[in-house]
C-alpha cells in the first residue's frame, strides 16, 4: 500500500465535495443546472508483459459534467420573466450593438433597460425585429423597443363598412328629383330626407380623429336601388364618391332579387387627399358586404385600420416567442420574435458564470427555431425555471463524499502505521 492512492482519493473526495457544495449554494439560482464530478482510475504505464497482479495507483477527476434536465417552473407577476419548458436556450449578447460575445442561458429574468433592450445581468436578449406587418427585418440581434416610447398612430387607409338596408322601405318622402334633372341631397336637419345614416371615425396622418357620415336614400319603393351620400366632419353633404350634389347624379348601389349587392363592382368609394383632411393616401370605404333584407336598418360590420396616438402601456411575450407591445389606444403590435437554440451535446457548452454558457466545438451542431417547434421547448411568459438541484439528494451525496474522504484518510493513516512499525524494528 502506498500513500499515492490515498492522496488521490482525498483529492477526488475534495473535488466531489466542491461540486456538491456548488450545487447546494445554487439551489435557488434561476436556471442553474446541477453538476457532478466524474472519476477514473489510474494505472502506471508498464513496458513489461501484462500482469494479473498489477495494482492501480489511485483515482483522478476526469470531468465535471452539468445535467441539463428540466427544473421546476414557477409563475411570477412579471410579464418579462421567461421560462423554457423543454430543451433550448436563450441567446444573449454582451453588446447592445450585437457585436459582442454571444452566450446562452436558461435564466429568463429579463427587464427593459433605459435604452429599450431586454437585459439580463449585463447581457442582451437577441431575436428579430418585426415591421408593422409582422415580418422579420434585418439580421438577428439584441431586441429593442425604444422607438415605441413616443407611442404610435396610424392613418386610416381602409374602412370596411357593411349594412343591412330594409328591403321593405318605401321611398324617402322628403327628397325628390329636382326640376331640370338635378338631384336634391339629404338635409341633416330633416330626418325624412334620408332613409338611414351612420357615422364612423377615421384618423389622419397625425392620428387626429375625423368623422365620415353616410346617408342612404331610397328614391323608388319599387326598385332595389339606393343613393349614397357622405359628409366629412359635419361639412357639406356630397355624393358618396365626393362629387358635388345635386349637380351630379348620386352614387348608387343596387341589389339583386336575393338581397345581394350586384353593382357597382367593386362597391367602394374614396375619401381623397385634398378634402381638408391631412392624408398621405386616399381612404377606401368598402360597402361590399352590405345586404338588402327585410328588417331593421343595421350596421352589420365595421372595421377601421387606423388608430389615434397611443402611448406604450405594456410589453408581453407569447408562447410562440412573439414580443407584443400594447398601447393606451388599445392597439397591439408584434415588435419582435425570440428564437430558441439547442445543441447536439449541451454538455459541450462551457460555463462562464452568471448562468451563461458559451459555444465550443464539443457542443456540436446548433439548432435554432421558434419556441415549441423543431424539438425546442415551449416558452412561458410570467414564469421562471428554478434550479434543478435536488437539495435532499445533494445532502445524501455530501454524507457519502464525507465518508469517502474519511476512508481515504484512513488508508494514509494505516500506511503511516506500517512504516512506523518498520522503523521500530531492531
Amino acid at each position: 500500500m502506498g500513500f499515492q492512492q490515498g492522496l488521490s482519493g482525498l483529492n477526488a473526495a475534495s473535488k466531489s465535495l466542491d461540486v456538491i457544495g456548488n450545487n447546494v449554494a445554487n439551489a435557488n439560482t434561476v436556471g442553474f443546472k446541477q453538476s457532478r464530478a466524474e472519476f477514473a482510475d489510474i494505472y502506471a504505464n508498464s513496458l513489461s508483459a501484462i500482469s494479473n497482479t498489477q495494482v492501480g495507483i489511485g483515482v483522478q477527476t476526469v470531468n465535471v459534467a452539468q445535467s441539463f434536465f428540466q427544473g421546476n417552473v414557477t409563475t411570477t407577476q412579471n410579464p418579462l420573466d421567461l421560462a423554457i419548458s423543454g430543451p433550448g436556450f436563450f441567446q444573449v449578447n454582451s453588446a447592445e450593438s450585437g457585436d459582442g460575445v454571444s452566450a446562452y442561458t436558461r435564466n429568463g429574468q429579463f427587464k427593459l433597460n433605459k435604452d429599450g433592450y431586454f437585459e439580463n445581468n449585463g447581457y442582451f436578449l437577441t431575436g428579430y425585429q418585426l415591421d408593422s406587418f409582422g415580418n422579420e427585418i434585418g439580421a438577428e440581434g439584441p431586441l429593442n423597443i425604444a422607438n415605441l416610447a413616443q407611442g404610435v398612430a396610424k392613418a386610416t387607409t381602409n374602412i370596411d363598412w357593411s349594412f343591412n338596408l330594409d328591403a321593405d322601405a318605401t321611398r324617402t318622402p322628403a327628397i325628390a328629383y329636382a326640376a331640370g334633372g338635378g338631384y336634391d341631397v339629404p338635409d341633416v336637419t330633416v330626418r325624412g330626407s334620408y332613409s338611414y345614416t351612420n357615422t364612423s371615425k377615421f384618423y389622419d396622418n397625425f392620428g387626429s380623429p375625423h368623422e365620415v357620415t353616410v346617408f342612404f336614400v331610397k328614391r323608388n319603393a319599387a326598385t332595389n336601388t339606393w343613393d349614397v351620400y357622405r359628409q366629412l366632419d359635419g361639412g357639406t353633404v356630397t355624393n358618396a364618391d365626393g362629387t358635388a350634389a345635386p349637380a351630379n347624379p348620386p352614387y348608387q348601389i343596387t341589389f339583386d332579387s336575393l338581397g345581394q349587392l350586384n353593382s357597382p363592382t367593386p362597391p367602394t368609394f374614396q375619401i381623397g387627399v385634398a378634402e381638408g383632411v391631412t392624408l398621405a393616401n386616399p381612404i377606401t370605404i368598402d360597402l361590399s358586404k352590405t345586404t338588402q333584407y327585410a328588417g331593421e336598418f343595421a350596421v352589420t360590420g365595421l372595421n377601421n385600420d387606423g388608430y389615434p396616438l397611443g402611448s406604450l402601456a405594456s410589453v408581453n411575450v407569447g408562447g410562440d416567442g412573439l414580443v407584443s407591445a400594447r398601447f393606451s389606444n388599445g392597439y397591439v403590435q408584434n415588435v419582435g420574435h425570440i428564437k430558441l437554440y439547442n445543441f447536439v451535446n449541451p454538455q459541450g457548452l462551457r460555463p462562464v458564470g452568471d448562468n451563461r454558457w458559451v459555444y465550443t466545438d464539443s457542443a456540436g451542431a446548433k439548432t435554432v427555431g421558434s419556441p415549441d417547434s423543431a424539438g425546442l421547448g415551449a416558452l412561458q411568459s410570467g414564469a421562471l425555471e428554478d434550479s434543478n438541484v435536488d437539495t435532499t439528494q445533494e445532502l445524501v451525496n455530501m454524507i457519502v463524499a464525507q465518508r469517502y474522504y474519511q476512508a481515504n484518510a484512513q488508508t494514509i493513516k494505516t500506511q503511516d502505521s506500517v512504516l512506523q512499525t518498520l522503523l521500530n524494528l531492531r
